[in-house]
């Protein structure tokens, strides 16, 4: 049986971060599918687009109203239309790591195996209070970000970031935080299709997901690391790996480790694309 790799991207990102993964596993005869996450496109307005910052600032957002449920509801409804073809791999990616913990608590007997690359995986405590844990102390990434925050996410319900007025210097910041291995040209595509309006999912209860343990516990799992992960630092992505393996010490992670940024591997996908081909001959074969 051939595996269907469901793929789902992060904050501030889309299903067409994965194109470049997704052409690649192609070419060794994967079967893919990314997608798009809740308000994708909400806040690309021609107020965004020519930078009239006090527009832009006032304009409401979908992100307000929605929730976890929107966003595991996604997940949920991709595996389903691709489980008839056989087996399913789930990857995910630092937040998508949230929805797909969800829709593995909700259906793990249509799952044959969970990718985390660098990607949330909240087990002992809410996901909003990892951020503030030690091992977060190195991550640069809201560091990089907070001078092109418009508004305060508290107040307004969602986090809108002006990714088109980085100037050279703040590019620079995020770059190391999130892609220091792309040149400056290459990372200017990256920041062109960022998406500049995203749940605020730091707070709130309704953004409670946990990994549970005869749900979530019984779907064989790899934690892909990125050991050059600025934003998602070792110590955290270490540390989610020790509390599911505790969790479900019975079904431990499968980790492998590559040598990428938080999202450097999108560009140079080679090298995640051999470890889901390797994944691939278990899912075909039963890993279950």
């Amino acid at each position: 049986m051939i595996p269907t790799f469901v793929f789902v991207h992060g904050s501030g990102s889309a299903a067409h971060a994965w194109s470049a993964t997704q052409r690649e596993m192609a070419s060794h005869g994967h079967r893919t599918l990314a997608v798009d996450l809740p308000g994708r496109g909400a806040g690309i307005t021609r107020a965004y687009h020519e930078q009239d910052l006090e527009t832009f600032a006032a304009e409401p957002s979908v992100m307000t109203d929605l929730t976890l449920d929107d966003f595991t509801g996604v997940v949920v409804d991709a595996v389903q239309r691709v489980r008839h073809h056989g087996p399913v791999v789930l990857v995910a990616h630092s937040f998508g790591g949230l929805p797909v913990t969800a829709a593995a608590n909700a259906i793990p007997e249509l799952i044959d195996r969970i990718v985390y690359v660098a990607a949330q995986c909240p087990v002992d405590r809410a996901p909003g209070e990892y951020a503030a844990l030690p091992e977060w102390a190195s991550a640069g990434f809201f560091t990089a970000i907070a001078p092109l925050l418009l508004g305060d996410p508290v107040e307004q319900g969602f986090v809108r970031v002006n990714w088109r007025g980085a100037d050279r210097g703040r590019r620079a910041a995020l770059r190391d935080a999130v892609a220091a291995e792309l040149t400056e040209d290459e990372f200017l595509q990256v920041i062109v299709t960022s998406q500049p309006d995203e749940v605020f999912w730091l707070t709130g209860p309704e953004w409670d997901v946990r990994a549970d343990k005869d749900s979530w516990g019984r779907i064989p799992r790899t934690f892909v690391k990125l050991t050059r992960d600025h934003s998602l630092p070792l110590a955290v992505q270490d540390l989610y790996i020790a509390e599911g393996d505790a969790l479900t010490p019975d079904n431990p992670f499968d980790v492998r480790e590559l040598a990428s940024s938080h999202a450097g591997f999108f560009r140079k996908p080679a090298g995640l694309a051999g470890i889901l081909d390797d994944l691939s001959l278990r899912a075909g074969a039963g890993s279950r």
